[in-house]
Order: C-alpha cells, then structure tokens, then sequence
C-alpha cells in the first residue's frame, strides 16, 4: 500500500486504485507508440512494462506492467460501451465537453438494470480524446481497435498487435497494405469489385495463391481447436451447468477467437476451475480469465 498526495493507493496484485492522472499517461503512452510505429506495431510485454515505468518515474508509484495490462484491457472494454451509449436511439454528443446527451429517466431505468451504458450518458467522459485515438478504427487495427458503432461489419480479429502480427512473404512486400488482409474470423471476397476477363499475370496468380492458402490456415486452425471442445460443450452447450462461465468469455471480446476458444476449452477439460468461477463477480472472473492468458500466452497471442 503507498500513501500518494494524501490518498492510498493499494499496489498488490489486482486491487490498484489509479488515478486520473496516471490513467493519462497509460493512454499518451500507447498513443504516442500509434504515432511513432502505426501498423507495424506490435504490443508486447516490454512495451506495459515500459509505460509501467514511465507512470512510476512521473508519480513515484509502483505499478507493474501486469497492472497495466489490466487496465488497459479495461479501459477498451470501456471504450466499447462509450460507443455502444453513443449509438443508443436519441443520443446526441457534446464534442466541446465530450459528453453523450441522454434522457434522464431512460439512464435512471438503465442504472436500475445495472446496463454498463449508463455511466457515461450526460457526463464528461475523461481522456475521451485519447481513447478516441488508441482504440477506434480511424488510427488503429488489431489490438488496438474497437469498431464504431452500430457494428455493421464483422469483427476483425482482436489480436495483440496493430496491423497482422503474423509476417509472411507477401506481408514482408513494403507496398502490400497490412490493413488489407484478412483474420481469421473474417473470410475474403472476390479479388476486385469488377471481374475482368483479362489473363492475371503469373506473379499475381502466385500472391494470390498464397493469399488463399493463408486464408485457409487460419480457417482450418479455428476448425482444428472446435473440434478439440468437449463434446459436452459443444452439443449440450445450453443445458452445461457453466453455460454462465462460457456467455460470458464469449463477450470478452477484448480477446480474440482463439484466444477465447483455447479458454473455453481449458475450462471445459477443468469443470472444477469452471464450477469456482460460476457466481463470481464480473469483475473478479474477468481479472482471472486476463491471469490465465497472461500465463497461457506470456510473449503474446
């Protein structure tokens, strides 16, 4: 526990009280990497262990770069129910003071129901700027990208990197666009809107092959881990005493599919670990599942 202006802060483990200022640096920090790197970044351990560092030398605090990682992970789970707010029917936004203007008595109902939306109708939504530019699809894909609501698109693929974090040799060509190829969740359409009748030269019949065949890997990949489920979870998914537990990863949609898939399954093979987390708090499950691919995936999904 550490004593900072007056006010404790407890530093173990999970239970970290951040302040607004420190939670300004964690987002400058990230933005200030999308600036410098764009796509080609790849987030990586080192990268919250060095915005960890960067927020204890300003304020003398003992973060960790796992504390940051958490929050972090929080922070995007919470700029995509600023969207959702934003697109709610009758919503309007105040661009001066960063404020989504709502019906009073429609966010008293909404609190009422315990809707996660409703914190941020009718207030000043801090640091709205930055989470704008880390999180929204105008600066940033991968990890780094929340689409905008209403989602008419499908979800890319929530790894943890900007752009594909995955090379190949066609992503190693500087003039091939990292933003253009496809996750694993999303499958390609035709090569161009117009079907022309021309012969495609043999070097684009050659990309292209190795476009399909990447395609493919990663279709066959999500395939190969759905046949691994259990047979429990994956035909009696609705009667499973920890339905609960997998709704639920099912919405962390900070994680990617895989990632969440891996999980499922994990829990699945380990009903006792499943059955503990069923009637846990939100918050405490998500604290578990961000421990569980921290150690599952140390370097990174």
């Amino acid at each position: 526990m550490q004593i900072l202006n007056g006010q404790v802060q407890q530093m173990a483990g999970n239970n970290v009280i951040w302040q607004p200022q420190e939670v300004a640096v964690l987002l400058l920090y990230y933005k200030e990497k999308i600036q410098v790197s764009g796509k080609s970044l790849v987030l990586r351990e080192v990268h919250h262990d060095e915005c960890a560092r960067r927020i204890n030398e300003k304020y003398g605090t003992n973060f960790t770069g796992k504390q940051v990682y958490y929050k972090y992970h929080k922070l995007k789970a919470e700029w995509k129910h600023i969207l959702e707010a934003k697109s709610a029917s009758g919503a309007s936004f105040d661009d001066e003071q960063k404020k989504i203007i709502y019906d009073e008595t429609e966010v008293v109902k909404m609190k009422a129901k315990g809707d996660k939306r409703a914190k941020f109708y009718n207030v000043p939504i801090p640091n709205y700027d930055e989470m704008e530019f880390v999180f929204t699809g105008k600066h940033a894909t991968g990890e780094f990208c929340v689409l905008q609501a209403p989602f008419d698109r499908p979800g890319r693929h929530d790894d943890d990197f900007i752009g594909n974090g995955k090379p190949n040799q066609e992503q190693g060509n500087g003039d091939v666009d990292p933003s253009q190829h496809y996750d694993s969740d999303t499958l390609p359409g035709s090569d161009s809107p117009i079907s022309g009748g021309s012969k495609r030269k043999s070097e684009d019949k050659q990309k292209k092959g190795k476009r399909a065949n990447f395609d493919y890997a990663a279709v066959q990949e999500v395939t190969d881990v759905m046949k691994n489920m259990s047979e429990t979870m994956r035909f009696t998914h609705v009667t499973d005493p920890n339905e609960a537990i997998y709704k639920a990863i099912d919405d962390m949609l900070e994680y990617p599919l895989l990632v969440r898939l891996d999980l499922q399954t994990y829990l699945a093979q380990n009903g006792n670990i499943a059955s503990m987390l069923k009637g846990r708090p939100e918050e405490a499950i998500k604290q578990w599942v961000a421990q569980w691919v921290m150690d599952r995936y140390p370097t990174g999904y």
